[in-house]
This record gives C-alpha cells, sequence and structure tokens, in this order.
C-alpha cells in the first residue's frame, strides 16, 4: 500500500502589535512599525513553531507582515513570497483615525460598518466582499501550489477575518464574529471537499507576554 500522504496545511497569524494597534487608530495599506511587544509576540510564535515543518512563508507586501515573518522563522532558509492580495482592508479616507473621530465624522458609514452591513465601505476604501474575494484568491493560490505542505501564511487581522470566512462559507455579515488577535494562530486543512478550520486564534504561547 503507498504511504499517505500528508496534508495540505496552511498555518495563519496576523502580524505582531504595531504601534497604530497600541493607538487605536485604522490602519489598512499604509506602514506602521511592530512595537516592542510586538516583536515579542512573534518571537513567541516562533518558538511555538520550531520544530514544526514549513516548506514557505508567505505574507503581504506590508512590512509589518515581513518583519514579523522575520521574527517567527529567524535561520530557516524558507521561500519568502510576497502577495499584495494578503495586505489588509483599504480604509480610504479613514486611514490613521481614531475610531472616535471616524464616528463623528462619518457617523452612518460608521453604523453600517458596526452592524455588519454588507453596504458598508469606508470613504475611498474597500468592501469587506472585495476583501474576502481577494484573500481568499490568495490563499487558494497557496494550497494549490504547496499541496501536502504545511504553509505559514503573515498577514493582517481583517483580512483574516476575511479570508477564513470566505474559506468556510461564514455569512458576508457574520465575517466578525470571531476574534484575531496579534500573532494568534489559527489553521486551515484542504481536503478534497475544501478548507477546514481545525484551529482559530490560538494564543496560548502569548501567555504572560505584556
Amino acid at each position: 500500500m503507498p504511504a499517505r500522504l500528508p496534508p495540505t496545511r496552511i498555518l495563519v497569524t496576523r502580524h505582531g502589535q504595531t504601534v497604530t494597534n497600541r493607538e487605536g487608530r485604522f490602519c489598512g495599506h499604509f506602514e506602521t512599525a511592530l512595537t516592542d511587544l510586538g516583536a515579542r509576540q512573534a518571537r513567541a510564535l516562533g518558538e511555538r513553531l520550531a520544530l514544526t515543518p514549513i516548506a514557505a512563508v508567505y505574507t503581504s507586501d506590508l512590512s509589518r507582515a515581513m518583519e514579523t515573518a522575520r521574527l517567527v522563522l529567524p535561520g530557516r532558509n524558507l521561500p519568502h513570497r510576497i502577495d499584495a492580495r494578503l495586505r489588509e482592508l483599504h480604509y480610504g479616507e479613514w486611514e490613521g483615525e481614531k475610531e472616535r473621530e471616524i464616528a463623528r465624522r462619518y457617523p452612518e458609514q460608521h453604523r453600517l460598518m458596526r452592524e455588519e452591513d454588507p453596504a458598508w465601505r469606508p470613504p475611498g476604501g474597500e468592501t469587506i466582499a472585495e476583501v474576502r474575494t481577494r484573500t481568499y484568491a490568495a490563499l487558494r493560490k497557496v494550497a494549490r501550489e504547496h499541496a501536502h505542505q504545511t504553509v505559514l501564511i503573515v498577514t493582517h487581522g481583517t483580512a483574516i477575518n476575511c479570508m477564513v470566512s470566505e474559506a468556510i462559507g461564514i455569512a458576508l455579515t457574520h465575517t466578525f464574529r470571531f476574534e484575531v488577535a496579534n500573532c494568534g494562530l489559527s489553521e486551515l486543512v484542504f481536503r478534497r471537499s475544501g478548507a477546514v478550520l481545525t484551529l482559530l486564534n490560538d494564543t496560548a504561547h502569548l501567555a504572560g507576554l505584556k
């Protein structure tokens, strides 16, 4: 009997804490640096994955995702592939703003966001449906190119909500019904029937970090 092939496993994590995360600002497509805590979160995830064979790492083209990947996988000579489809939601005119200011200046769009209305679009930005489509396309490409391997994707909070929700068929109106912590670990296994979520936002490796 031929040996059974290993499953196609896609490990997914959010970048470590950033300056804009700490300040409570919307940050989609513009740059922001990891904080000291964010770097320690990434190293803690690296310790957790130290004995996990990983064939490649994929990130968005934003520095916070690329830097997190570097800290998670130190010393590993892995292919690092960049895919702009793994970017965070583009917040348009909301980029860099705090939520209380957005609620004051854009009350109707802020209400739609909080109600998870599919019609929500920050002025000049993207809808949730658009982010779900592009992130899932990136995920499917990774799964096709790395059949029977384990791969790490480092991306962004809303991007993960969108990608995972699209992969397992969560309704558009329920995209944000689970948390995505900085450097929390999720896992999707691809089978003939499609993607199966086997781990969601596990943060055990971050215990004790402040």
